[in-house]
């Protein structure tokens, strides 16, 4: 059995992330624990313990090279998509194509900080069915 818990750097009381870790790592379970979280300074100082780096495995997502091709392709995946919706016919009909341009891509790629999570929430503001996705892009830009 795996136990989830993500985004343990958002809950509100940082003594108690720190000591959920320490519990943990201090636990005797039949169990597995994936956790997430940002590289919050408090939580990255514990994670450097000797008995949190004994029991676990770490895996920074920042640090793996193909993150910013990885984020690229889900923003062309998405804006693709937009562009094959038909809510958006209209809307889009006059804009210049390809759309976005390259460099808007890429420049969404590099806000990112290469993180998904950014990525995800600017292709959900832009495929909003209320607005215009072009006028939403505009406003992300």
């Amino acid at each position: 059995w795996i136990i989830v818990i993500d985004g343990l750097d958002e809950c509100v009381n940082t003594a108690m992330q720190v000591s959920v870790l320490r519990l943990l790592a201090n636990a005797v379970f039949p169990l597995g624990f994936f956790i997430t979280s940002r590289p919050e300074l408090h939580l990255q100082e514990v994670w450097d313990t000797k008995e949190i780096v004994s029991v676990t495995n770490l895996i920074s997502l920042s640090s793996i090279r193909e993150v910013s091709q990885d984020i690229k392709t889900v923003l062309e995946s998405g804006f693709s998509c937009i562009l094959n919706d038909c809510r958006f016919k209209a809307a889009l009909k006059f804009v210049r194509r390809p759309w976005p341009p390259l460099y808007s891509i890429e420049k969404l790629v590099e806000r990112s900080s290469r993180q998904f999570i950014y990525a995800v929430t600017v292709m959900k503001f832009i495929s909003s069915p209320h607005h215009n996705p072009n006028a939403q892009l505009e406003i992300v830009l």
